[in-house]
Parts: structure tokens; C-alpha cells; sequence
């Protein structure tokens, strides 16, 4: 637990002010829920921003932490750390995370009833979540740069979320109705899947 507490008292000195961030898009998501479950009837629409804002939001600390790597002559110095610790910091910071979505998960409980998160919600959110802890330090790996790697996150996501994945013909992975089983909520789950496993395969390559 002391081990535990001294990263944790580490990444908030190293990342400063940055270290906020997703905290100030969990209260986002927060106020975005409230306003969509008065304003509207909707009941999937603040499911909308718990996976579209909440979500995202909650695999930032580790891009953040990770770029560090790629600073001018960084790489060689601090990638025998960081690979070292990848998995003890996913696992760590997919905690931390959890059980903040966890409670927005409650939130969305208290809001529409049990009866909303039926099997085909929950796995999708479980499997989003991981993705999502994941996909950013992978874009990372790739681009070896901070900014780039945010903006490709941001991009997909903010465009799927306000256009309801209408705006492109790309791999769809969130979920803006009810979901039917049908050929898309298949293709919805296979995209996860294969998105999941194709990060955790560069991962693999990049920290080995």
C-alpha cells in the first residue's frame, strides 16, 4: 500500500496541474449527464457521455505519464523504467479509474433503473473501458509524441460522440441506441475486440 501511495504521490509531482485533467472531464461528464437526463427523455443519451466523456477521459494519466519517454534523448534513459512498470501502471491507474466509473455507473443506476444496463451494456462498457486504457499509450508508442497521439484520441472520439458515429464509415465503438443484436452491435464488439488486441500486440513490441 505504501508502494502504492509513493507512485501515485510521484505521478502527481511529475505531471502537476496536467494531472487534473481528467478529474476536470469526469466533472464534465458529471454536469453533461445532469443536463441531458432533465432535458431530455432520451434515457441512452447520458449513457452517451459516460462512454463518450467519462470514458476517454479516464486513460489520460498514463499518455501523460508515458510521454515522457519521447522528450529529445529521453528514450534511452527512461524506457528500461517504463517498460518495467507498464503493466503495475495499467493496473494501478485502471483501479483509480474504475472506481470512478464505477460510481458513474451508479449514477446512471439511480438515473433510468436497473433495467438499463442489461448483459449487452455492461460487457460493452467493461470492454470500452480496457480499450480505452489502453489505446492512448499505444498511440503513443506509435507517434512518439504527446501532442499527436492526443489529437488522433480526441479527434475519434469527439467526432464519433457528437455526430453519433454518423459523420465517417469508420470502426464504430460506441453505442448511441439501444443495442439489438444485429450485424452493427457485432461489428461494434469485433472493432473493440480487434482494436484491444492490436494494442496490447504493439504494446508488447514497444515495451518488451
Amino acid at each position: 500500500m505504501n508502494r502504492l501511495k509513493h507512485h501515485f504521490t510521484f505521478d502527481i509531482k511529475l505531471l502537476k496541474g496536467i494531472y487534473t485533467l481528467p478529474f476536470v472531464g469526469y466533472i464534465i461528464a458529471l454536469f453533461l449527464i445532469f443536463t441531458s437526463h432533465l432535458n431530455s427523455t432520451d434515457p441512452y443519451l447520458p449513457y452517451i457521455f459516460l462512454q463518450g466523456v467519462a470514458v476517454p477521459v479516464s486513460g489520460l494519466h498514463i499518455v501523460f505519464l508515458y510521454s515522457y519517454i519521447y522528450d529529445e534523448g529521453s528514450k534511452e534513459v527512461l524506457l528500461p523504467y517504463y517498460k518495467n512498470n507498464l503493466l503495475y501502471d495499467l493496473v494501478r491507474y485502471s483501479m483509480l479509474h474504475g472506481c470512478i466509473l464505477f460510481l458513474f455507473t451508479c449514477l446512471l443506476i439511480w438515473l433510468n433503473g436497473f433495467g438499463f444496463f442489461d448483459a449487452k451494456i455492461i460487457l460493452h462498457l467493461l470492454l470500452l473501458f480496457v480499450f480505452y486504457q489502453v489505446i492512448g499509450v499505444t498511440l503513443l508508442s506509435l507517434v512518439e509524441s504527446l501532442e499527436l497521439s492526443i489529437a488522433i484520441y480526441a479527434t475519434y472520439t469527439i467526432t464519433e460522440v457528437v455526430t453519433k458515429g454518423t459523420f465517417l464509415p469508420w470502426p464504430h465503438i460506441f453505442l448511441f441506441e439501444e443495442p439489438i443484436i444485429n450485424i452493427w452491435l457485432v461489428l461494434t464488439f469485433i472493432f473493440l475486440i480487434l482494436g484491444l488486441v492490436l494494442s496490447i500486440v504493439q504494446l508488447i513490441r514497444s515495451y518488451k
